[in-house]
């Protein structure tokens, strides 16, 4: 991907972060902690702050298990292309003063700084992180370039974290929805000293050592087609990557790479070892173990060397064999795995995918991993968002829905009980979809395009139905109304009742803010427990008093009205 087309690709990629209350400058640095730090849209959302009189603070983020609070600054430019001087690196460079000690946290507190910025450290604890020392990384992100001027400064300064248009170019990879067939690649070797091996079944196995710049000949880096059988991609901003990171910074640590590093593996339908000319052609490979070493080679290609060999295992394998899977599992599981990824092979989201096909055919996809194609499907619900519907909309927990770590561990079987079936997932679904498409109903704009706020809807929802007598036989058994001719008239009817609790929610909002003064810490009320609690039991309430003077507003009177007309 060449410049002018990692532009165009970057400013459609950053509007869809853009919103009626969020600035380019925002939106951009969304989608960089989004894209470039990996972290959930809803982290990296609440990790930024939106308002004026910043301080020139854009965003916080703090990574607890390196002990790191990383603060961003980031400028979006219109146009393409554009030159950045140091100017604006070096008024960024003296924030770091707020974060020199606590008391100098306190003063930020004690500051005009807007309110979104103070309880942005207030809710990260930012006073007490500094006072057990945690240390304070200052990144500047721009989609300009960094002319003679900036990159002197920063030569001379480098204890900032920078990233011009250029250097994030270097670092983006992306997701292809299709698997790629590959072309044989040959990679060149430095060193043929080789094990080789063949086992029971006759897969032919070779292990040796390559150079990580021949590694990056390899295609399908860029767009993750190479790690398509992974059960993870980039993995971000972990201890693990910045430790190789921090290595391959380092040349004189080059030459013992090979002794540091764990190794990857590739599989192909046939590699062919030319000891003379010191070649491997590979045809059809993947890479099945190794992902996050590869794309930090890809990220950080400027600083590689010679030196720098990697323990790789390349076995022969037909495209469809099982010993993949078996491979691809017990490579993965020797190490660290997010909990999230190894379920996609567990048995109960398989069993779900495979039900999901026989409730709806190939209408609906349930995908269970990253990657895989949605062509030829009309509705998409990935594994975590099932998560989070369950939890917000049958648990009636939506303040949850933003910890998908919990959802996959210790509340796992909780959320994907006995009790979860396809249609009460694409009932939740259905809803959630029916609240999104028409969210312009309400009159707060932060509450239109927060997640948060569109799971606590649906737990809203999940309390009117359940009031409801019509509504609860539908939660029990929505069969009927997920599928057929009733869909349409439960579509329709959820539409209807979202209008009518719209005026709820929008009187509601208006009244707490005029309490606050104006001020509506959105982010943070909808992980509250407390409030959302309050939030659903008055609009539950009031929506009880509606259906006394309105009687056909209820569910059933609505459907009724839908189905005869």
């Amino acid at each position: 991907m060449n410049q002018n087309e990692f532009n165009t690709r970057l400013r459609a990629e950053v509007n869809d972060f853009k919103s009626d209350f969020r600035n380019d400058s925002s939106a951009f640095l969304i989608w960089f902690l989004r894209y470039m730090f990996c972290l959930d849209e809803d982290v990296a959302i609440d990790s930024v702050c939106d308002g004026s009189n910043d301080k020139g603070i854009d965003g916080i983020w703090v990574d607890d298990e390196s002990e790191e609070i990383y603060i961003f600054q980031s400028k979006f430019s219109p146009y393409n292309n554009r030159y950045e001087g140091d100017s604006e690196i070096r008024e960024f460079a003296g924030v770091r003063s707020w974060f020199d000690s606590e008391d100098d946290v306190s003063s930020l507190l004690a500051s005009l700084a807007n309110k979104e910025l103070k309880n942005l450290i207030i809710n990260l604890d930012i006073e007490e992180k500094v006072a057990n020392e945690y240390k304070a990384i200052l990144v500047y992100v721009t989609n300009k370039i960094f002319d003679r001027n900036a990159k002197e400064y920063l030569k001379a300064n480098r204890d900032l974290e920078t990233y011009d248009v250029k250097q994030v170019l270097q670092s983006y990879t992306y997701i292809s929805e299709a698997e790629v067939v590959n072309s044989p690649k040959i990679l060149n070797l430095l060193e043929i000293s080789t094990i080789k091996y063949n086992n029971v079944s006759g897969n032919k196995t070779i292990v040796l050592a390559l150079p990580a710049k021949e590694i990056l000949k390899l295609d399908g880096i860029q767009d993750h087609t190479l790690f398509s059988r992974n059960v993870r991609y980039w993995a971000g901003t972990t201890r693990v990557n910045k430790e190789i990171k921090k290595t391959l910074e380092k040349e004189e640590e080059h030459s013992k790479f090979f002794l540091y590093h764990n190794g990857i593996t590739i599989i192909c339908s046939e590699f062919n070892l030319d000891e003379g000319l010191k070649q491997i052609t590979l045809n059809n490979y993947s890479v099945i173990n190794g992902c996050q070493s590869i794309l930090s080679f890809y990220r950080n290609k400027s600083v590689l060397t010679d030196d720098i060999l990697v323990l790789t295992k390349i076995i022969e394998v037909t495209p469809h064999s099982r010993l993949i899977q078996d491979i691809t599992y017990y490579t993965n599981n020797q190490n660290a795995i997010n909990l999230k990824d190894l379920k996609s092979n567990d048995r109960v989201q398989i069993g779900l995918k495979s039900r999901f096909e026989e409730v709806f055919g190939g209408d609906v996809l349930y995908r269970i991993k990253r990657g895989e194609s949605p062509e030829g499907y009309k509705t998409v619900i990935d594994m975590d968002f099932a998560a989070q519907l369950i939890e917000a909309f049958f648990l009636r927990a939506p303040y949850n829905t933003h910890l998908k770590s919990k959802m996959f561990s210790g509340r796992y079987t909780k959320i994907f009980s006995r009790r979860i079936t396809p249609q009460r997932i694409y009932l939740a679904y259905l809803i959630y979809k029916i609240i999104e498409d028409n969210i312009k109903e309400l009159d707060n704009v932060q509450t239109r395009h927060y997640g948060l706020a569109k799971f606590a809807i649906l737990r809203f929802f999940r309390e009117i139905l359940g009031n409801d007598k019509f509504g609860g036989e539908i939660i029990e058994n929505p069969n009927d109304y997920v599928t057929g001719r009733n869909l349409e008239i439960f579509d329709r009817s959820i539409k209807k009742l979202f209008k009518l609790v719209a005026l709820d929610i929008n009187a509601y909002v208006a009244e707490y803010i005029k309490k606050e003064e104006g001020f509506f810490d959105y982010k943070n009320l909808f992980k509250n427990q407390e409030f959302v609690d309050n939030m659903n039991i008055e609009i539950s309430k009031a929506h009880k008093k509606d259906l006394v003077r309105h009687s056909e507003d209820s569910l059933k009177e609505i459907f009724e009205h839908f189905r005869n007309s």
